[in-house]
Order: structure tokens, then sequence, then C-alpha cells
């Protein structure tokens, strides 16, 4: 039956499948049926059904069995018949593809296949250019070329037809070729007044993009369609990315708002959308004819193009209308010029003017094709709330969709939390067909328990969307069934079920509330590549300076607080959070963070707003999301890669911890509620295991072992000393640790993790049990933007082996004179030392938040002085010089709320005594071990904190941390007044300190992630009771030494605060992060793809 079918076809090996299925099916209903009647068959049907109705049987039921069965198997016949002829009659892959040359490359590759992989056709592409020797064409980028034209992971014929529909394979791949490798250009469109030889300030068609190799030809193309985007101005009141600036353009078709028809475009536009324009270099100088905007490309010509009005030229230069042979506007025509061809359309498959001009058409093919792809697939990355919860990137965006839609957070982190966990559970397969698995059951057990306890029992730290009677439903059903699960000798089947099926309708009714929030991310999606601005200026204005600067820690706060009051400037800060968080000052809120208007944390934490909010004449912007990539005069925001153009570029992403310490939630709100279930935890916890004993080990169990004396907290560290870096400190602090009661373990680490059981094994044969881990262990740069694709190439090589930026003293990227990094991220040049390490003797850079804001204020004061005509390499330009640090970082470890560990050069602390901020430790002391302890240290935190977040709000707070900060003689400014005078302001009543930071850890909430944004929440992997809490702890806290090498060097966080400079007020503070590792374990892919904040 099936000779002469070609049975590698998908739908014939489908309907084969079906008909076997349905013969096996008949097959076993005739021996049933045969036993029933105890193996009598009679010769014909009538004997059958009489010996079975003498048996008692029910005939009608086995008739009615056999008779679907029969037209099931019918139907699947009549198919292939059908795919029988489809094959005999017709050649699909002629039937399908208009184009010779496509129509003869899948003849010969593919046959009749309807579809095949993507690799696989990129494989038949490679053979197709080295077989052929297709001229400047390199095999090698079919893959690329494949993946960017198709979404998915199949390729149809159809779909193939698409992309080869009108030029020939070679023409085509030419084409895309130079697309894939080209980097992504922002085109301004500028309108050129003929008459008055000067660009039109009354038209502003905006911005879109398009590739850097791309011609005039393609240009003229995407010009018209963007006119096409410029009919009305958009509502936002559905877009959950509000940019406090405006949508100005975008290449995208699938934009709701944007008008189809010409009469829809205002007048001013009309003649961009109709083509009636020509191309004129070095503006106004150099005519472009349309035969010559094919060969004039790259951003050689993009950068020197300008638009003018065909209306607006003399008859001896304008396009002469010419007659189409498809009917097109009649008129004599030059040989010269053929302005007046019909323009193509990517995808109708018309060909373009008299049909010679395959190659631009190609190419006008290939930017809509790979634009169209582009949007597919961004689309398809969340069809539905499961696959975006299971994309990272994709994961903040829907984030901020649910601020947006006015949901609740906590929605979106229980989604997170259950997915995570039905992922884990499905990772561990039966022992057995429906058998018993404890590894699986124990897992189930203590995630659920968990989920249950925070989202869905009464008085749950988080509240759901959801009815009381589902949530009281699914909590105790999960507590039934988990008390079940902790008998001896618990039911063999079904427990971990049970429990799962608990969450089914809870997360259903979760997911139905949060639809609106992923229609609008959906839409947003669509849109790729928006070109965004911010309310630059207004009509008379100026136009003012943009200044994009990602990341909102110290170092990027610290330029936008002062550049944002300078009305020469346009700040677009780029960071997922609304707020700016002083995690220097958590260790000590971690047992109490409070409330959002009493305790420790609200005195933590300032708007964005505030920040950039210069009065009512402002026109700064926050936007909401990662930067993914960087560009030399734009750069991407988000999954939807929204592009924000840039005069200067200020890159402060900060660095991010394993353990999610640095939570990237939307708004402060619920990061409030994050911290106060943290504490929760921590107060429901017999045991806290802390790992790592530098910076932030210490801090956060000395805070923990003072609130809470009469449980164990447990600190391993597997180096001899404790805070190495402080060579005299490990004394001090022994004798502080045993004063709490904290167990410390030294030499020790922890090899064995059970998140699930809250079991960790050490090298020495330990086992702890512990309900908190904060693993206070490294952190990294966030430099991950560096490696995008997009990426300019000349800035992504701008980053060390180390994962480090290099730039140079002037905190400029090398050779870039508008683009600058500052914060953790920078290499190890840009960072003091503290000294030398206890064990190895070598200095460690220490990556603190002082040293961040000096960061901060040479990039802003360099940014003013060259916009004041300062030359590149000035004289009159700050630089940082490391060297000159005569006294070295004076630091704060918190040991408590009672007291804290001072590190400090005598004459320093001198200083700083001078100017009632005293360390209260002994000068004797400080001259013999350069360290002490003291109840001042405790006290002088809080009011450095105080000063770091006042500097964000307030102008004259800000005035005295540019006192304190502009003495630092790392800084060096070569307009500063003479050493030795109070800071503007007057000198403050405490001095802020700033905190020292290990070699790859960072301490400043600043960054922007780029690919990701956090799931801090629980992870079916992470510590059942808490996935969620990150703890709060954690200000620049360097890493501790990592627990894998005894001896390591590593610097530590520090949650500390380092003094500044003799001449002036001390610096700011500098708190500890404290990794919380239950989040981290659950979410490893989050962990690479977010870059978080400083």
């Amino acid at each position: 039956m099936v000779d002469g079918l070609n049975q590698e076809d998908k739908r014939t090996r489908v309907i084969l499948g079906n008909i076997q299925s349905c013969v096996a099916e008949l097959d076993l209903l005739l021996t049933h049926l045969l036993a029933m009647a105890d193996g009598v068959l009679g010769k014909s049907s009538v004997c059958l059904c009489i010996t079975l109705a003498s048996k008692g049987k029910d005939v009608k039921a086995a008739e009615k069995e056999l008779g679907d069965t029969e037209d099931e198997l019918r139907k699947h016949v009549e198919s292939l018949v059908q795919a029988t002829q489809l094959h005999k009659f017709s050649t699909r892959t002629a039937n399908k593809l208009k184009q010779a040359d496509a129509r003869r490359f899948w003849d010969e590759h593919f046959g009749d296949q309807r579809e095949v992989s993507v690799e696989t056709l990129a494989e038949a592409l490679r053979f197709e250019v080295n077989e052929r020797e297709y001229k400047g064409l390199d095999s090698e980028v079919a893959l690329p070329i494949c993946r960017q034209c198709f979404a998915g992971q199949t390729v149809t014929v159809l779909g193939f037809g698409e992309v080869f529909a009108t030029a020939s394979i070679s023409d085509t791949m030419a084409a895309l070729s130079k697309r894939v490798k080209a980097q992504s250009h922002m085109f301004a469109v500028k309108v050129f007044d003929y008459e008055e030889k000067k660009i039109d300030q009354t038209t502003e068609p905006g911005f879109f993009m398009c590739r850097a190799s791309d011609s005039l030809k393609v240009i003229r193309h995407l010009v018209m369609t963007h006119a096409l985007t410029l009919g009305e101005d958009e509502d936002d009141s559905d877009d959950e990315f509000t940019f406090n600036g405006g949508v100005v353009g975008t290449t995208g078709t699938n934009d709701k708002h944007s008008p189809r028809s010409l009469h829809d475009v205002p007048p001013e536009f009309r003649f961009m959308a109709s083509g009636e324009f020509s191309f004129f270099l070095d503006n106004g100088a150099v005519r472009v004819t349309r035969k010559q905007e094919k060969t004039l490309e790259g951003e050689e010509y993009l950068s020197r193009v300008v638009l003018v009005r065909n209306d607006d030229l003399p008859d001896s230069l304008r396009p002469k209308k010419k007659v189409q042979k498809s009917g097109g506007i009649a008129g004599p025509g030059s040989n010269d010029d053929t302005a007046w061809e019909t323009e193509s359309r990517a995808g109708e498959g018309s060909s373009m003017g008299d049909g010679k001009d395959t190659e631009a058409y190609a190419e006008d093919v290939a930017e809509a094709i790979m634009r169209r792809a582009s949007e597919e697939l961004a689309v398809s990355s969340c069809r539905d709330i499961v696959t975006a919860l299971r994309t990272p990137g994709i994961l903040q965006g829907l984030r901020v969709a649910v601020v947006r839609a006015r949901l609740p957070e906590e929605a979106l982190t229980f989604l997170v939390e259950v997915d995570q966990l039905r992922r884990a559970a499905g990772a561990i397969s039966p022992t057995a067909a429906g058998a018993l698995s404890l590894p699986r059951l124990r897992m189930v057990k203590a995630s659920a328990t968990n989920i249950a306890t925070r989202f869905l029992a009464a008085g749950a730290s988080y509240g759901l969307p959801v009815s009381d009677e589902v949530r009281a439903t699914a909590a105790n059903e999960i507590a039934e069934t988990a008390s079940l699960a902790e008998q001896e000798d618990p039911p063999p089947f079904g427990l971990d079920k049970r429990m799962l099926e608990a969450l089914v309708v809870p997360f259903l009714e979760t997911e139905k509330t949060l639809a609106p929030a992923l229609g609008s991310l959906r839409r947003k999606q669509a849109n790729q590549n928006k070109v965004v601005t911010g309310k630059n200026a207004t009509a008379g204005e100026k136009k003012k300076h943009r200044v994009v600067i990602l990341g909102g820690g110290d170092a990027g706060n610290t330029v936008a607080f002062d550049l944002a009051r300078d009305d020469r400037f346009h700040v677009t800060l780029v960071d997922p959070k609304n707020y700016f968080e002083d995690v220097t000052a958590q260790p000590m809120l971690l047992c109490n963070p409070g409330t959002a208007t009493e305790g420790r944390w609200c005195g933590t934490v300032c708007a964005y707003g505030t920040v950039i909010d210069a009065g009512s004449h402002s026109r700064n912007s926050h936007v909401p999301g990662f930067a993914m990539s960087v560009s030399k005069s734009f750069v991407e925001v988000g999954s939807e890669r929204a592009v924000v153009p840039y005069d200067s570029l200020v890159i402060t992403t900060g660095s991010s911890y394993s353990s999610n310490i640095k939570i990237e939630n939307p708004t402060a709100e619920f990061r409030l509620r994050q911290l106060q279930a943290e504490a929760a935890v921590i107060r429901c916890s017999d045991t806290i295991l802390v790992i790592g004993g530098g910076l932030v080990g210490v801090e956060c169990a000395s805070n923990i072992g003072e609130r809470y004396p009469g449980k164990r907290v447990v600190l391993v560290q597997s180096g001899s000393v404790l805070l190495p870096r402080v060579p005299k400190a490990h004394a001090k602090i022994m004798k502080r640790m045993e004063q709490l009661g904290v167990e410390v373990h030294l030499n020790e680490r922890v090899i064995a993790f059970d998140d699930m059981l809250r079991e960790y094994k050490t090298d020495k044969g330990n086992v702890f049990h512990a309900g908190k881990v904060y693993r206070c262990v490294g952190a990294t740069p966030n430099t991950g933007l560096f490696k995008d694709d997009r990426t300019d190439p000349a800035i992504a090589a701008q980053v060390d082996d180390k994962g480090f930026v290099k730039v140079t003293a002037y905190c400029q990227l090398n050779g870039f004179t508008n683009v600058y990094a500052g914060g953790d991220i920078l290499e190890d040049k840009m960072f003091g030392s503290s000294g030398a390490h206890a064990v190895d003797g070598n200095q460690y850079p220490e990556r603190i938040a002082s040293t961040a804001f000096i960061h901060g204020l040479i990039i802003a004061r360099n940014i003013k002085r060259k916009l004041d005509g300062e030359p590149e390499g000035g004289a009159n330009l700050c630089s940082f010089d490391k060297n000159n640090d005569p006294f070295g970082a004076a630091l704060e470890i918190s040991l408590g709320l009672e007291c804290g560990l001072g590190v400090v050069h005598p004459i320093l602390a001198d200083i700083y005594d001078s100017m009632n901020f005293s360390f209260g430790i002994s000068r004797e002391e400080l001259e013999r071990d350069k360290c002490g302890v003291s109840p001042e240290v405790a006290r002088n935190k809080e009011q450095v904190t105080a000063l770091v977040v006042g500097a964000f709000q307030n102008v004259e707070m800000n005035q005295i941390v540019q006192g304190m900060f502009g003495g630092d003689p790392k800084m060096k400014d070569p307009l500063a007044a003479p050493p030795g005078g109070a800071p503007e302001g007057g000198a403050p009543e405490a001095a802020p300190e700033a905190a020292p930071v290990p070699e790859a850890v960072a301490y400043e909430p600043e960054a922007v992630p780029e690919a990701v944004a956090e799931e801090p929440e629980a992870v079916p992997e992470a510590v059942a009771e808490e996935p969620e809490a990150v703890p709060a702890a954690v200000a620049e806290m360097a890493v501790p030494e990592p627990e894998a090498v005894a001896e390591e060097p590593e610097p530590e966080p520090a949650a500390v605060a380092e003094v500044a400079v003799p001449e002036a007020v001390p610096e700011a503070p500098a708190a500890e992060p404290v990794p919380d590792p239950e989040a981290a374990a659950a979410e490893p892919e989050d962990a690479q793809a977010v870059q978080a904040v400083e």
C-alpha cells in the first residue's frame, strides 16, 4: 500500500503511524472478544455475537467499539490516499516556490519534503556556496543566516519561499550575509531645506534602526516605512514600559497605532511616505541619483546623507517621472535617474523597477525578512506565562508589566516558584512505575510546604489574587499530605503528586489574573528596536546633551544627580528598579527591616524619581529594564531591544552574586516585603549557617547572633583567619563572636549542599542542618552587555580576561571620548587597597562604595568640562590615581547593632575626631593594630547611610558628599580648592565611610542588569523554606574568600565604610551583601543572564 510513497515526508509518516495504531487496536479488540467467547469463534460475526450473548456479555458495546475503530481506520486510509495523489500529481516545491533558482535548490537538496530543520537547511546552503563557488560569500555564515531569518527549529517550503522569493540563491545569500555581519545603526532622519541651505528644524522625523552596511537604496525603503509610523501620537495607557519620554519611531509593522494609509500621515511627512525625496550628501553639496543609491552603502554615507523634498528642488535637479510597464506614472524619463520606479515591498514578490535591480531588491527583502523573524521570535518567547517565566530577559519585562498593570508582584514570584518546583520534580524519575521515590518526595514536600507557608496559609507573608477558599484548600491539602510523608512508613504512592496537584488551581487562577500584563508585554515584544527619546527640548529651546546612565547605584546616581540639575543635559537612567537601595546598610537590618515608614530600611532607599527630578522643568527619564547591548551612539534596553540614543554614555552596571543578594524587583514596596519575609525565616529557624568569613559573612553572623542569642549561628571559613585583609582583626572579631555565641569553624569548607533537606556537609565531616543559609562567597562584574552579539566590537574589546572594563585614568573606555564607566565593573587599577592580606601578604583592590562615588564625581565633572570646551586629555580634567593614597582605606564593619570594627590610620582617625566623627578607638590601639572594636562604629554606619541616601535627594547634602569625596587624594581635580578647607556646606556631624570590596565584588546596587532579571524567589532546588527571601544583607560588600581555597586571598565584600581622605570628610559607607543561597540554587539561569546592580 505504501509503495511509491515518500515515507520520509512528515505528513505521510504521521498517517502511517495512525493506521498502524488503528490496526493494532483492532487486533487487540478481536483478541479480547475471543477471550470473552472462550476462544469459540464461529464462521461469521453472527455466531460470535450469539456466543457472547449466551455468556451474558454486552454485545452492543463490543460492536460499537469495533465500529468506532473501523471508522477511524477508514479516515486515515483516505488521508493516505490523498497524500499519494499529492505526490503523484504535483510537486510541492514547484507549486509553492515561484523563484526558479529557489525551486531548483529545494528540489536538488530536499525533493518532496515539506519541511527541514534549520540546521539541515544551513548545511545545504553551505554546500551550495562551496560547490558553486559563489564569489565573496563565506559558507560559514549560512547557519547564522538561517537562525536570524527563520523563527523556530524547522523551515517549511513556504517559509523558505518567503526568504528566497525574488532574487537568486547567491544574490539573496549575499544580501543576508551582509546584514548578518553588520552592526546595528541608528539612522537619524534629517530633512534639508534646499533653499535655506540648512537642516529644517521644523520637521523632526526622528530615528529608526538599520544596519551599518545598508545601502541608500535600503534606507529609502526604511524611510518610507518609518514615515507611516508617524501618523499619530502613541497611546501608552496600556503600555507597561512607560519611558517618561516619547517613542519617536519604529521600523516594526505590528504597532497597532501605526497608520497604514498615506492619508493618515501628517502632511509634513507625506513626501517621505510616498518616496518623493532625494538623497544629498554633505548638507546638500552632492546629489545622489537613484541608480547610485544601491552602490553607496555603509556608515561613511549613512552619517552624511540628508533628505530633500523633490518639490523643493529646481527643475534641473528634480527627478523626472517615468512610465512604468506595470502601469506607473507617465512622464519622460532620463537614463541617469529613475526616481519614480515602482517601490518594492518586502515579501510582495513583485520585481523592482524594470526587474533588473535584483541585487538592491535582495537587500530590501533581507531587511524585511530578518526584521520579521526577529519580531516573531520575540513574540514566541512570551506566547504564554510559563514560556515567559523560563526566559530571564522576558521575565524581567513581565515583572515590569505586572507593576504597570497594578497587579501584585508576588503573584509572579509564586508562578516562578511553582514552575521551578514542577521542573525539578520532573527531573527526578520514579524508581518504578508509580513507586515511591524518596528523593522526589522529600524535595516536593520541602518546596511545596515552603510555598504554601509563604503564599497560601493563613497569615502568609505574600498575598495572591485568588479566593480565600482556593488558598485554604491548597494549603490544607499540602499540610495534610506533608504530614503523611513524615511518617516512618509513608504510603508508597502519590504523595508527591498530591502536593503538586494542590498547587494547580491557585497557579491557574493566578496565571489568569496576570493575562493583561502578558498581553501588554507581547505587544511590546512585537515591536523590536523602537527608538526611544526623552523629552529633550521644547520648540525654541536649545537641544540638550543626552547622557544615558546604565545603573542606578552609587556611581550612576552620583552622575545622574549632578547632571540632572544642569540645564544643558538630558539624563536617562536605565535600571530595572524604580528605587536606589544602600545595600551597605543591610546586614544591620537583616533581622528587623521595619516598615515603609519606621525602622532601618525606610532610611536606606530613595526613588529614582527624586534622583533625576530637577523640578517642574525637568524632562529627565527613567527607563525600567536591563541594558542588553551598547553601540557607539545608542544602547538597547530590555528584551524588546528598545533603542536609547546618547551623546555621552555612563556604564555603571555593578556586580552580582551567585545568590541573589542584589535584587532587581521593579518596586521598593515588594523589596520590603521580601526583606520582611527574610526576617521571618531567620526568626523561625533554629540554626543559621553563614558560609564565608570575610566582611559579608562576619557582619551577617554577628548581627544575627546578637539579635537571637538562643539560636545556633554557625560561621564556616575556608581560611585560617576571619577578615584576612585586616591582619590584626582576627583576634578582636573572634572575641566578639564568642560573646555572641557564634560558632566559628576555620580551615573548613562546605562541600555538599542539599537545600531541600537543609543539610550541609563539610570537608571535615561535619553536617549542619540549617533553616537559613547565607553563602557569602563571591561576586562577578556585570559586564554581560559587553559580550552581546549586538555590542560594538570596539566596545566589547574593552573587557579584560577577568571580566572587568578597561578604562583610562579619566574613567573613559580606551579609545572612546564619550563612553565612561565607573564602579565595580572597572579594572583593578581603578581601586585602592586596604593593605597586605593576612595570609599571603598580597594587596587586593577594594571595590567599595566610596570609590564608586569618586568615579561618579570624575565622570560628571569631566562631561561638564568637556561640554565647556575642555579638550580630550586637557589639563583641567579629573583623573584617578590609586597610588596617591597615603593612609589606605578607612573601614567600619558592623559586629551587631551595639558595636563594630573600625579600621583606620591613626592620623586619619585624628582628622575625623576633629570633625566630631570619632571611631572611639584609642590612639595606642590604632598605632599598634590599625583597628579596634568600638560602639561608635555601629552608630557611625547609620549616620553614613543617612548621608548617602540624603545625597541623592537633597542638593545641600549632595554638596557635603561631593566635598568629602572631592578631597580624596586618589581623585585629582585640577580645579579643586586647596586641601584643608572645610567642604562646602560645613563639616558634617558624622564622617561617611566606605567599605572595601574584593576583586570581583561590588557593593552598590547600581547596576542595570543586562540580560536578565533576577528571580530571587524560590526555586525548587533552593532551600525549601525560603527560596525567596533575598538576604537583604548588604551593601557593597566584597565577596568573602571563596570557600574552596583555604587561604584564598580573594577579597571579601565589605559592609563597611571607608574613610576618605585626610583633607576631606570621610567617604561613603559600604556594606556587605549577603548571598542568598536559596535563591541561587534555584535560579541558575537567571543568575547568569542577569547583570545585577553594583
